[in-house]
C-alpha cells in the first residue's frame, strides 16, 4: 500500500505455549540493529544464537566507540585472563513420587507429580461435567497452531490439549498436555477449553524427562525396537532424572 511502511515480522523460535523470539523489520531495517546503532539499546547475551549477532556486535562497538546516549560515561576496562577453576561437588539426588504416562521411542519419558495428582483429577471432574452439561457444537472450534483445547480421546472422554500442527485434509496434531501423548485427529474431535479448566488454573501436568548418560544407538532401526505401549499411570520414584533443554511440558496419560 503506497505510503504505508512495509513490516516483516521474522520468527527466531517459538515454545511450545506459543511465545516466540523474533526480529522486526521495517522497510527492510532489522530495528533492533538500527536502536543499537544509534546508541539507543544494548545488546542483550541471547543475541549469541541469533544470526544477527555479528551485525548487533558490530554496531555495539561502534556506539562504544562514539560514547553517544547509553554509552556516553563508557570507559573500556583492561581484559584480565582468568584461568576457571573447576570444583567437583558431590552429586545429590533429589527424589519424588511421580506416575510414568508416556515413554517416547527415544527413551524419553513423562511423568505426573503424584503431590498435584488429586487437583487434575478434580479439574477432569469439573471439567467433564461442564462439557457434558454443555456439549460443544461439532466443527465450531477452528484449530490453530499453540491453541488450548479439549480432545475426545478413543475411550470417548474429553482431555486438555494443545494443537501442535494443522494439515490440509482436516488432520490435526495434538499433544495431551497432561499426559505427555500425541494424537492425530480430526477437528471434529475437538473443542475450545473452557476457560475455568485453562492451564493458568492448573499448569501442564506432564513433565519430559530423560535418562542421564544415556543416549539411544543411531543405528539401530525403529523397525527392530518393540512396538511402544500405551501406559496406565503407574508410581515410581524418580531418581537423577534431567528435563531436556527444551524445558518442561506437564503429567497422566489417557488410556484407551
Amino acid at each position: 500500500i503506497p505510503g504505508i511502511p512495509q513490516v516483516e515480522v521474522e520468527v527466531e523460535s517459538m515454545d511450545k505455549a506459543g511465545n516466540f523470539i523474533g526480529w522486526l523489520h521495517i522497510e527492510g531495517v532489522n530495528l533492533s540493529v538500527a536502536l543499537v546503532e544509534q546508541a539507543l539499546s544494548r545488546v542483550h547475551f541471547t543475541a549469541e544464537r541469533s544470526p544477527y549477532c555479528k551485525a548487533l556486535l558490530a554496531a555495539q562497538d561502534a556506539a562504544k566507540q562514539r560514547k553517544e546516549k547509553v554509552w556516553s560515561h563508557y570507559e573500556e576496562t583492561p581484559v584480565e585472563e582468568v584461568v576457571p577453576v573447576l570444583e567437583e561437588k558431590e552429586r545429590t539426588a533429589n527424589y519424588k513420587p511421580v506416575f510414568v504416562t508416556e515413554i517416547t521411542d527415544d527413551l524419553h519419558f513423562y511423568v505426573q507429580d503424584v503431590e498435584t495428582g488429586a487437583q487434575l483429577e478434580k479439574l477432569m471432574e469439573n471439567m467433564r461435567a461442564e462439557v457434558s452439561a454443555h456439549p460443544p457444537v461439532e466443527g465450531s472450534f477452528a484449530p490453530r497452531r499453540g491453541d488450548f483445547c479439549i480432545a475426545k480421546f478413543v475411550d470417548g472422554e474429553w482431555y486438555r490439549a494443545r494443537v501442535e500442527k494443522v494439515e490440509s485434509g482436516g488432520k490435526v496434531h495434538i499433544f495431551y498436555i497432561d499426559y505427555g501423548n500425541k494424537e492425530t485427529l480430526p477437528p471434529t474431535r475437538l473443542a475450545a477449553l473452557p476457560p475455568a479448566f485453562s492451564p493458568r488454573v492448573l499448569p501442564p501436568q506432564a513433565t519430559e524427562y530423560t535418562f542421564a548418560f544415556i543416549q539411544v544407538p543411531q543405528d539401530v532401526s525403529t523397525e527392530a525396537l518393540p512396538a511402544p505401549q500405551t501406559l496406565a499411570p503407574a508410581p515410581m520414584v524418580a531418581p537423577d532424572l534431567e528435563p531436556p533443554p527444551c524445558g518442561p511440558l506437564v503429567a497422566p496419560r489417557p488410556t484407551p
